[in-house]
């Protein structure tokens, strides 16, 4: 027994106007879906080199590699105070090189009653076999007979001689280099007075590379300091 007034005969209708609705709609979700996609690896790929900059930022490009060692003399007073200091270097582990040219590098000293905040001339070369008193005088009586000056007013000045490299400006994995800071000024009756600090007194040295956090060196000078010796501050 059959219910009155119920087709059953009915068929469903499917017509290209719908067809191409949905296909639209396919094809918007699936550029959507590419646009989210592309943009979430946008974003991943910029915060993992904005990461990697900020870690290469806050680590120092340089190290020290051994002791910082002073050459002292007694200034026109007759008291001893440091005219040079060496001081060994070497690349972070996590860097492969260092530019250390005159206009890629910066070294600051603050002593205490000056502050030199940029005393870098450069690279030196070829390196010597010896830093005796000698030696020291002549690397930066050299640079200063190279700049066309007779008797500068002031002597005091930094440069970097690269060991074990290939002689260019860069210091580079497994090189090792030496910054060789000069602490003295000219004064009538002696030419290279040095204007270092004495027994007791704090010296502060930065170097700045273009790339890396600043390499911050404080030491104090011990009592006892020789004249025209060498001290080793550690």
């Amino acid at each position: 027994m059959t219910r009155k007034g119920l087709r059953r005969d009915r068929k469903g209708t499917f017509s290209v106007e719908a067809a191409i609705i949905l296909i639209s709609f396919v094809v918007i979700a699936s550029a959507l879906a590419f646009v989210v996609m592309n943009m979430g690896f946008f974003a991943a790929q910029k915060t993992k080199d904005t990461m990697a900059k900020g870690i290469q930022e806050a680590s120092s490009a340089l190290e020290l590699d051994g002791s910082i060692t002073a050459y002292v003399k007694a200034n026109a007073s007759g008291v001893p105070k440091v005219k040079y200091l060496i001081i060994p270097v070497k690349t972070c582990v996590a860097r492969s090189s260092v530019d250390l040219s005159a206009n890629a590098f910066i070294v600051s000293v603050v002593l205490k009653d000056k502050t030199f905040t940029n005393l870098y001339n450069g690279t030196y070369s070829p390196a010597p076999d010896k830093l005796d008193a000698n030696t020291l005088d002549n690397i930066f009586e050299g640079a200063v007979q190279e700049a066309g000056e007779t008797v500068p007013p002031l002597y005091s000045g930094a440069m970097a001689i690269i060991l074990t490299g290939d002689k260019d400006e860069v210091l580079e994995l497994n090189e090792k280099a030496y910054i060789i800071i000069r602490l003295a000024e000219w004064s009538s009756g002696n030419d290279d007075n040095p204007i270092g600090p004495a027994s007791y007194e704090t010296i502060k040295i930065e170097f700045r590379s273009g790339e890396g956090a600043t390499l911050s060196l404080e030491r104090q000078i011990p009592p006892g300091l020789p004249d025209s010796g060498f001290v080793d501050l550690g």
